[in-house]
């Protein structure tokens, strides 16, 4: 026996219209599964952590060529600096024109955004606790990757870098930075 296809079309077509308009229905939530269709970009706002980077060839301002190349153990040739942050990030070169060290102070909404900051990049349990004269706390953490050392103080954060594996290093380097670009 043959059936019409529109007698079968017009219930099949109630059904798929009814089931449309509870999922469309302007109080009701999407399936989980679904997700979020957006109609719009998301809003965007100015990263808390600007990224820096060597723009201008300048001496650092709280650290001279020499220091760093006396508390890294490799020559500085060269430095360069990103004066859009307060103080400037310092970027010391080695003589084959490879980054050897950094020094960057950010200055972020809180202290416990600053102990977030800290804790997400030296975390306790993967690096040594580091504590600076100052009230500066942190920890340090280093390898063949580098040397990292992370320290807070209110609502700045210092991180100073190094290509070299030992951490006493980035250390040393910490110490005498911090006194001069506390707030």
């Amino acid at each position: 026996m043959r059936i019409a296809a529109t007698t079968l079309l017009a219930p099949l077509s109630v059904v798929l219209l009814g089931v449309m308009a509870a999922c469309g229905g302007a109080d009701t939530e999407p399936a989980p599964e679904m997700g979020t269709i957006r109609t719009a970009p998301p809003e965007t706002s100015e990263p808390e952590i600007p990224q820096v980077e060597p723009v201008t060839s300048a001496e650092c301002p709280y650290l001279s060529v020499d220091e760093a190349s006396r508390l890294n153990g490799e020559l500085a040739t060269d430095v360069r600096i990103d004066d859009r942050v307060d103080p400037a990030a310092c970027f010391f070169y080695s003589a084959d024109g490879a980054v050897q060290l950094t020094t960057t102070v950010y200055s972020v909404e809180s202290e416990e955004r600053a102990t977030e900051l800290v804790d997400g990049s030296a975390p306790v349990g993967e690096s040594e606790r580091s504590d600076v004269e100052g009230g500066w706390t942190g920890g340090r953490t280093g390898g063949p990757g580098g040397a990292l050392v992370v320290l807070a103080r209110g609502t700045q954060v210092l991180a100073v870098q190094s290509t070299q594996e030992q951490s006493v290093k980035v250390q040393r380097v910490a110490e005498l930075v911090a006194p001069r670009v506390a707030d």
